[in-house]
């Protein structure tokens, strides 16, 4: 579904992403894990267009995207969570989510906002609420409900579960396992190792923009130097 090569991407005159490579096939959920400062974010905005690379090539459900404006590689049919869940503070949580549905393409997968409001029933409780009202955890519900609203083939999510009470964290797993299992691919970067190897199929571990490991998961949970120089697991 999703195949990145050789990505080459800057900040300025730092060489930040050096010849990434990754693959999300349908209904797999792929994690990209490292510690802080590795590239995992940045390989996210390269993807999505929001950091261009300057060499290599994205290519997604057999299209190459690597050069098109964000706004078309999203109606091609990926959906993004990002790290800071870009809440609107004056958009109640009802429009929020109404305003995604209305504006995604016509997509067989995507959710009505009722549904949304039944995988979260704290968000049908704080449907009238503002962004800006909400707590952390709101928030996070808020996002991957405005991202379910699109019916995405694929799932993009930047730090899930940061700053999260373990509660919440436990709403989120189940939340992406159903994901999952309705045949939506997902992307994942995430600090949580355990919750990144209880969710994900295959994983990729950068360390100073580059890919030092890529295999199975079990493959890395049984790879002990793996986890412990780059992850510190």
């Amino acid at each position: 579904m999703l195949k990145v090569e050789r990505l080459h991407t800057y900040y300025g005159e730092s060489h930040i992403l050096q010849g990434v490579d990754v693959c999300v096939a349908t209904a797999q959920c792929v994690a990209v894990l490292g510690r802080n400062g590795a590239g995992k974010t940045t390989t996210l905005r390269s993807i999505l267009g929001l950091t261009p690379a300057r060499r290599g090539r994205v290519e997604f459900n057999g299209v190459d995207i690597t050069r098109l404006p964000t706004h078309r590689i999203v109606k091609s049919g990926i959906a993004f969570v990002p790290e800071d869940r870009g809440i609107f503070p004056t958009v109640t949580v009802e429009e929020h989510l109404a305003i995604a549905y209305g504006a995604s393409r016509r997509r067989p997968g995507r959710k009505p906002v009722e549904q949304v409001f039944e995988i979260f029933p704290r968000l049908a409780e704080r449907r009238r609420s503002l962004g800006g009202q909400l707590s952390g955890g709101e928030q996070q519900m808020l996002a991957i409900g405005r991202a379910l609203v699109a019916g995405p083939d694929l799932m993009i999510l930047d730090e899930p579960s940061e700053g999260l009470a373990p509660v919440i964290i436990e709403r989120l797993e189940a939340v992406l396992k159903d994901v999952k299992a309705s045949g939506t691919a997902i992307l994942l970067v995430e600090q949580n190792y355990h919750l990144a190897t209880r969710l994900a199929d295959y994983v990729y571990v950068l360390c100073q923009g580059r890919v030092e490991f890529a295999g199975a998961t079990q493959s890395l949970i049984a790879n002990g130097d793996v986890r412990r120089t780059y992850l510190s697991v």
